[in-house]
């Protein structure tokens, strides 16, 4: 591969990161009836089984999206490359 600008060979092609999503989904009716039950057995002791009952949350997912780069060490000039 040459550079574009200056001509040079000296070239490297790196993935960079150039977005991303994060998708987050609810607890679903399990995990309600066991904050439910959580909130209950809470209030029998007190507050002292939530130090060991946690409560149940949502998922996330995340997704990016890389983009090839090339980038010359010789001027500094870089672009994208196709895949």
């Amino acid at each position: 591969m040459i550079c574009p600008k200056c001509s040079g060979d000296n070239i490297s092609i790196e993935l960079t990161q150039v977005g991303g999503r994060t998708a987050k989904h609810g607890t679903g009716l399990g995990g309600h009836i066991n904050n439910m039950a959580r909130g209950t057995m809470a209030v029998c002791t007190v507050g002292i089984s939530n130090l060991v009952w946690k409560k149940s949350e949502g998922t996330e997912k995340a997704k990016f999206k890389s983009q090839k780069v090339a980038l010359c060490q010789d001027c500094g000039k870089h672009w994208k490359v196709r895949w």
